[in-house]
């Protein structure tokens, strides 16, 4: 009897050392022994399922167990050096820190995870809310948007300052983007990504600021991917394929003499700097342009990603258009490419950029006159991708519309995630 008793005993041990090897293997087993995840999905996909927990680049995220509520807390900082050298001699020289970004954002989803929402807001400076929006998910090819984001637009104003290949966009850009602003719009993909659009109708008038008139801004924009999804990452880090995208946006808006003044906000860079509208009080403007000033701009991009090269370009033009007085055009571009020597880890980086627009009409204003260009030379060094990295760059400034207008600035910029 007792040597019965012992048999079964141990038997039932050897099943039980015997029954992991035996184990079936699940879907995630199989995809990871082929290869066709990594090790960095495999450990997402069977991860313990905790309501709350924290993810780098994330933040800390919280969850109930159905999915259908989600929180995701986090941000990231810039902490920047600058040493400007300036040409014109009558200017000291400076060199100061700053805290460049400092953004807490809040995301997720709420009811099912079709209703989506985001809030940023910038810290650096005093307080400023930057996205407040609510979004709804019929489908990939239909996304309902509203409240407060950046329109459709240039592609590098699109992609974070996060993941920029230089420690600020270019000088074209900062020209001629319209920042944030109150809408909303309709967005969505098809293909899986090969073709990509966003629709909206927006105030015109930059964040925060409620629109004076019955005036509204009018943006599209369409990506085409032929070599498969493009993401908005300027820095080069090894993709398995070749990538490539294609990107134009078209933008009219309507501005009249009730938007200028405290009625925009400097985030909209076409009022504030092509424009220069911010120096002008609604009676200069409507002396200087009649009731209405009508503002086209077009942007179109090409983006190439192929083992540790990434390059870029993208061409601005505007058309101002006032009901008296003559209209005028300006228009920028920049052209960029990054290499990652150490991939990775370290990439060095060139762009060149260059603004342009028409001599000084009856109507314009002269100080919107420009003509100017930055040649860039730039290090990066990444710690941790985008999470946690080191950028530095050197930039040398032409400003053919002053007598000493040719400055060099240096930058190194610290940036983490938390």
């Amino acid at each position: 009897m007792i040597r019965s008793v012992i048999s079964c005993v141990a038997a039932v041990l050897l099943m039980g050392c015997l029954t992991p090897a035996a184990r079936a293997r699940t879907l995630e087993d199989i995809l990871k022994d082929k290869g066709v995840i990594t090790a960095e999905d495999y450990a997402e996909a069977t991860r313990n399922p905790a309501l709350a927990y924290y993810q780098p680049g994330k933040g800390m995220t919280i969850e109930t167990a159905d999915g259908n509520y989600k929180a995701q807390i986090g941000g990231y900082a810039q902490l920047i050096y600058r040493y400007s050298d300036y040409d014109d001699s009558a200017r000291n020289n400076k060199s100061d820190f700053d805290i460049r970004r400092f953004k807490i954002q809040l995301k997720g989803h709420l009811v099912n995870r079709k209703f989506g929402y985001k809030f940023q807001g910038e810290m650096a400076g005093g307080f400023k809310t930057e996205d407040a929006y609510l979004n709804y998910k019929f489908g990939a090819p239909l996304v309902l948007q509203g409240g407060q984001f950046k329109p459709p637009q240039a592609r590098q104003e699109l992609t974070s300052a996060s993941r920029q290949l230089f420690p600020d966009r270019s000088l074209a850009n900062d020209t001629f983007n319209f920042g944030r602003d109150q809408g909303i719009q309709i967005a969505g993909s098809f293909k899986h990504k090969l073709l990509q659009y966003r629709v909206g109708v927006f105030n015109g008038n930059g964040p925060n600021i409620s629109n004076p008139d019955n005036h509204l801004m009018y943006n599209g924009r369409i990506d085409i991917n032929p070599l498969g999804s493009f993401k908005m990452n300027e820095a080069g880090f090894p993709p398995q394929k070749a990538l490539l995208n294609l990107g134009a946006s078209f933008s009219y808006n309507t501005v009249t003499g009730d938007d200028v003044g405290s009625n925009f906000d400097k985030d909209n860079d076409v009022l504030d700097k092509a424009l220069n509208l911010d120096a002008m009080t609604k009676a200069e403007f409507t002396t200087a342009y009649g009731k209405d000033l009508k503002v086209q701009v077009m942007t179109a991009n090409i983006n190439y990603k192929w083992s540790a090269l990434t390059m870029a370009g993208e061409y601005y033009a505007m058309n101002a258009d006032p009901e008296i007085g003559e209209d005028w055009d300006a228009d920028g571009y920049y052209l960029q490419a990054g290499y990652q020597v150490l991939p990775q880890t370290l990439e060095v980086g060139v762009r060149y950029a260059a603004i342009d627009s028409d001599s000084k009409t009856a109507t314009r204003q002269v100080s919107a006159e420009f003509d100017k260009s930055e040649t860039q030379v730039g290090v990066n060094y990444y710690f941790n991708k985008h999470l946690a990295k080191l950028q530095t760059d050197l930039t040398f400034v032409q400003d053919d519309l002053k007598n000493n207008g040719d400055d060099v600035v240096f930058r190194m910029q610290a940036q983490f995630y938390y």
